[in-house]
């Protein structure tokens, strides 16, 4: 709640890697005041855990977090504390083996859930498959099966995602209670998936259908130490796509053709965002631009001579330009300096210390 009273919209999409979560993370971000939020200090190799701390700064907006997050009793304390609608994304297991191959070779290997360095991107397909398989997916199928019985969870699947974007994100949103018109969830879509701004990355089902057999029993073989769940959905999903593979009746994956749309969205992303990742372009740029605008505005011989009527209007513009320019650069957004941050208070101090308890 705010000072006056409206009511904030907190959405927590707790997802499997590779789900399609960063595709709804951007639509939902796209509408009214949602805002994409990180509840948590640090990412890569660490575990992914709510932190009330960046939770209390962010509890006046309206925002959209995305975590690679297990449930247990502190992520359910920490949602009902906050406000937290927990959004579930699941996606089928051979599915998520390939996509997060790809992801490993083309983007990085920093994951919470799997130790990986540099040389394994470069092994063959099989034994990358099979490695992910055994060390990888135990965590998928915990993740699963932690939030199968939470309570007030809406459960979405990387299929019903990618065949119906619109009604999906729309049925996220009345299960957080949000209000929102049918025609701002439109336009968000039509504006992620116009921009390119999204990391989905082929975006089609059955990728997993080109695992070789090993593999797939392997996966199989998991689902077995929970033989209550064989009744689950979602287990007998996997269960069935396992067996069509294993029977060669699965059919193959559409192939991604040469100059798709999805190879262009990663180029383009390269390509606009190459500059964030030099520290000294993003720092140093803006330092010679003021020194650039200053020099501008010294200059009495300019565009417009200073002497005449309107000498100056010139110098103000390339002044605002140049700043404007400055600050797309350092991305800087108001209230994110450290000092800015609210102290927790000692309610929440009690909670943070109780962690131990939780792990």
């Amino acid at each position: 709640m705010t000072e006056n009273g409206k009511r904030r919209t907190h959405i927590l999409l707790a997802c499997m890697p590779k789900s399609g979560s960063t595709f709804l993370s951007d639509i939902i971000s796209e509408i009214g005041d949602f805002q994409r939020a990180v509840p948590l200090p640090a990412a890569g190799r660490r575990e992914q855990e709510l932190d009330e701390f960046y939770l209390q700064q962010i509890d006046d907006q309206d925002y959209v977090a995305q975590l690679h997050i297990r449930n247990h009793r502190w992520t359910e304390e920490m949602c009902q504390d906050y406000g937290i609608t927990p959004i579930v994304l699941v996606r089928s297991l051979f599915d998520c083996v390939v996509s997060l191959r790809d992801h490993i070779r083309r983007e990085g290997n920093l994951w919470p859930m799997i130790w990986l360095r540099p040389e394994h991107a470069h092994l063959d397909d099989a034994t990358l498959d099979r490695m992910i398989a055994r060390l990888a997916i135990p965590w998928y199928l915990n993740f699963y099966v932690s939030w199968r019985n939470a309570s007030n969870r809406l459960l979405i699947t990387y299929e019903e995602l990618i065949e119906g974007p619109v009604e999906i994100t729309k049925e996220v949103l009345n299960f957080a209670q949000a209000a929102v018109s049918d025609d701002q969830i439109w336009q968000a879509v039509q504006a992620v998936q116009g921009k390119a701004a999204s990391r989905l990355n082929v975006g089609v089902r059955g990728r997993g259908n080109c695992l070789d057999h090993e593999t797939v029993r392997g996966i199989l073989e998991l689902l077995d130490f929970y033989p209550e769940s064989a009744d689950d959905p979602y287990f007998q999903m996997l269960r069935e796509q396992g067996r069509s593979i294993l029977s060669g009746d699965a059919p193959a994956r559409p192939k991604n053709p040469a100059g798709s749309r999805s190879s262009r969205m990663r180029i383009a992303r390269k390509r606009r965002r190459w500059w964030k990742n030099y520290h000294l372009v993003r720092f140093a740029a803006p330092v010679l631009l003021g020194i650039a605008a200053a020099s501008y505005s010294l200059m009495p011989n300019d565009l417009i001579p200073d002497s005449a009527i309107y000498g100056y209007v010139d110098d103000a513009v390339i002044i605002a330009l140049f700043a404007f320019l400055a600050g797309r650069l350092t991305k800087y957004k108001r209230g994110s300096s450290p000092g800015a941050r609210r102290r927790p208070d000692s309610a929440s101090v009690q909670r943070m210390l109780r962690r131990i308890e939780y792990q």
